[in-house]
C-alpha cells in the first residue's frame, strides 16, 4: 500500500531524500576538520580566554568589575544661616544719662547707615535698658534728622567671631542728648520701660535701614524730678 503521506519515504519534499539518517554527530564516518569541536557539539575552549563552557552550550561571559571612577569634587556650600551669620553685628551705646536739671533734656541712640555704604540694614532687635527707679518712655522714630552732637560708639562687633581678619561693619551706632523732641522724622512705635527692666523689641529684619537712613530711639523720663539713665543696643544684618 503506498503510503500517501511520504509516497517516497520518510523526509521527502522537506530537503531530505528516502531513506534514514542518524545523527551526524555520532557518525563514526563524520570527519570533523576543526579538531577544536568534540563530538558533543560543544565550543571549544580559546586557549587565551578562561571562559568556563556550559554543558548547554551556553558561554558564561564574566561580568567585568565596575569601574572606580574619582569622586567629582564639589564647591563648598554654605549654608542661609552661614551667610547671615557672617554678617550680622550688635553693639551698644555707652550709658545715656541725664539730671534733673536742666529740665527737658533727654537722650537718644540710632542706628545709622551712612551715605555710600552700599548695603542696607536689616535689624533685627533693639534692646532698652532702664538703670534708674523710674519709668522711662521710648519713642522709635524713622529717619529724623541726627544731632549734630552725636557720638559715635566703639562698641559694635561681629556676630561670627571666626573670621580673621573680623568684618567691619557699615552701620553705626550713634547716640547723644537731645532738649527737643526729633525733627523730619516719623513716630513709628512706643514703649514704656519699667525701672531697673530691659526690653528687647524682635524685629527679624522686617526694619530695613537703606543708605543716608536711621532708625532713632528717643527716651524720655516719665517724671520731671527723676534722673534718666539708660543703654541702647541694636543687633543687624547687612546685606
Amino acid at each position: 500500500m503506498q503510503n500517501r503521506m511520504y509516497p517516497y519515504g520518510p523526509g521527502a519534499g522537506y530537503g531530505y531524500g528516502q531513506g534514514n539518517y542518524g545523527n551526524p554527530n555520532v557518525n563514526p564516518n563524520m570527519n570533523y576538520p576543526n579538531p577544536n569541536i568534540s563530538p558533543n557539539m560543544n565550543y571549544p575552549v580559546s586557549p587565551n580566554m578562561n571562559y568556563p563552557v556550559s554543558p548547554n552550550m551556553n558561554v558564561n561571559i564574566p561580568v567585568s568589575p565596575k569601574m572606580k571612577y574619582p569622586k567629582e569634587e564639589k564647591p563648598t556650600e554654605v549654608s542661609p544661616a552661614e551667610v547671615t551669620k557672617a554678617n550680622n553685628f550688635l553693639g551698644i551705646t555707652e550709658t545715656l544719662s541725664v539730671c534733673p536739671c536742666p529740665p527737658g533734656e533727654n537722650v537718644w541712640a540710632a542706628l545709622v547707615n551712612p551715605e555710600g555704604s552700599g548695603v542696607d540694614l536689616a535689624l533685627q532687635r533693639i534692646t532698652i535698658s532702664n538703670m534708674t527707679c523710674s519709668p522711662i518712655n521710648a519713642q522709635i522714630y524713622f529717619k529724623p534728622t541726627l544731632p549734630f552732637n552725636g557720638r559715635m560708639s566703639g562698641n559694635v562687633t561681629p556676630a561670627d567671631l571666626s573670621k580673621t581678619p573680623s568684618a567691619r561693619p557699615k552701620g553705626q551706632i550713634q547716640f547723644g542728648s537731645l532738649p527737643n523732641s526729633p525733627v523730619n522724622g516719623v513716630l513709628a512705635a512706643s514703649r514704656i520701660i519699667p525701672p531697673y527692666k530691659s526690653i528687647t523689641v524682635d524685629l527679624d529684619g522686617l526694619w530695613v535701614i537703606a543708605s543716608r537712613t536711621n532708625v532713632m530711639v528717643f527716651l524720655t523720663s516719665t517724671c520731671d524730678d527723676s534722673s534718666l539713665k539708660s543703654t541702647v543696643a541694636f543687633e543687624w544684618e547687612e546685606k
